[in-house]
C-alpha cells in the first residue's frame, strides 16, 4: 500500500528537509498497524505536528496510547464543535 497523495504532499509542505524522517515515521505506524489505520488519523497526527518532526513523535506515541484524544484535538475546538473533519483529504481542507 502506498501513502495517500495528499498526505505526502502535506508531509513535503511540512517537514522539508526533516520530510524522509517524518515518512520514516508515518511509515512505521502503518506497518505497525498492517496499514490499519486510518488517513483521518494520520492526517490528524500531521496536522497535530505543525512541521515538528518532535511533536509528530510524541503526537504518533499520543495515537497509539489513545486514539480518540487526538482526534478530539485535531478536529475539535476543545468543546463539542468539530472546526475540521480529517476524512477528507488535506486539499478539500484547504491545508496543501
Amino acid at each position: 500500500m502506498e501513502i495517500a497523495i495528499d498526505i505526502q504532499k502535506k508531509l513535503e509542505l511540512d517537514f522539508g528537509s526533516e520530510l524522509s524522517f517524518a515518512k520514516d515515521e508515518i511509515e512505521a505506524l502503518y506497518a505497525a498497524t498492517n496499514w490499519q489505520i486510518s488517513d483521518k488519523m494520520i492526517r490528524s497526527i500531521i496536522y497535530l505536528a505543525k512541521g515538528d518532526f518532535t511533536l509528530l513523535k510524541s503526537t504518533i506515541e499520543l495515537a497509539r496510547k489513545d486514539y480518540k484524544d487526538v482526534l478530539w484535538q485535531a478536529e475539535y475546538n476543545r468543546g463539542d464543535d468539530q472546526l475540521r473533519d480529517f476524512n477528507k483529504t488535506f486539499e478539500e481542507l484547504g491545508f496543501v
